[in-house]
């Protein structure tokens, strides 16, 4: 489980300054109801009800048609209810908030998918397209994979090394194969990502469905010698695949 003491630190480095104060003045003003029900919040941006429904849950899980290249996932809950409300008002909405529960959730998928759980861990955040991160005005995966380092403690790190290399269609609505063929070839690695030995390659995301995406970014990683033995994928939640026992 993530360790105690998980704080808050917004990165200024995400995003344009412009964009990270509109979304900062969005967040306090829907911040008055709870992101996952509307209800009055009470503390923070959740009531206590819907935080009641944040325990994790991790579990190892596959797509139903797996794509080559498919890392060993965690998803930490499933994609549905309070969960599946909390990333669309994160991602959609800036509740930049939102990054703290959500964050932990993924810290939790993380440790599941550790075979030690002492293991030194580089989390590399998938990423949005450029023109979606100025828009939305943050990055919502980055924001979690941040939070979740700092939940993990010090043996942890994120390093944002992965970009697009190509622009890529909306995933919505495609199938699972459409999916793998919009993002072949569409993810790129900067550079390569400095981990010490014995260090685990965690790659992480808000969501799996078709694993196309994962599958990309293993493949990208695998270009600068990361190799499947050394990687892991983790994510928040996932809708209803083929769950590992």
């Amino acid at each position: 489980m993530p360790r105690q003491g998980c704080g808050y630190v917004r990165d200024p480095r995400l995003v344009p300054l412009s964009a990270a104060l509109a979304a900062a003045a969005r967040d306090l003003v829907l911040a008055e109801s709870c992101a996952g029900c509307s209800a009055p919040r009470g503390q923070g941006s959740l009531c206590s009800r819907c935080r009641r429904g944040l325990l994790p849950d991790p579990r190892p899980v596959r797509p139903l048609v797996e794509p080559a290249g498919f890392p060993r996932t965690v998803a930490a809950a499933p994609y549905t209810g309070v969960v599946r409300r909390l990333l669309v008002a994160h991602k959609e909405q800036a509740r930049l908030s939102l990054a703290r529960p959500l964050g932990l959730l993924l810290a939790a998928a993380v440790a599941a998918g550790l075979a030690d759980p002492h293991s030194q861990v580089v989390l590399v955040p998938v990423p949005s397209q450029r023109g979606t991160t100025r828009r939305r005005g943050h990055d919502p995966v980055q924001r979690m994979a941040r939070h979740a380092a700092r939940c993990l403690g010090a043996g942890a790190s994120v390093d944002p090394v992965l970009r697009h290399r190509r622009r890529v269609d909306d995933q919505s609505g495609l199938t699972a194969q459409q999916r793998l063929a919009n993002l072949t070839d569409a993810l790129e690695a900067t550079r390569p990502i400095g981990v010490a030995t014995g260090a685990v390659v965690v790659l992480v995301d808000d969501i799996c469905s078709s694993g196309s995406t994962l599958a990309a970014a293993a493949a990208a990683l695998g270009e600068y010698g990361v190799v499947p033995a050394q990687l892991v994928g983790a994510v928040v939640a996932s809708p209803p695949l083929r769950v590992c026992a």
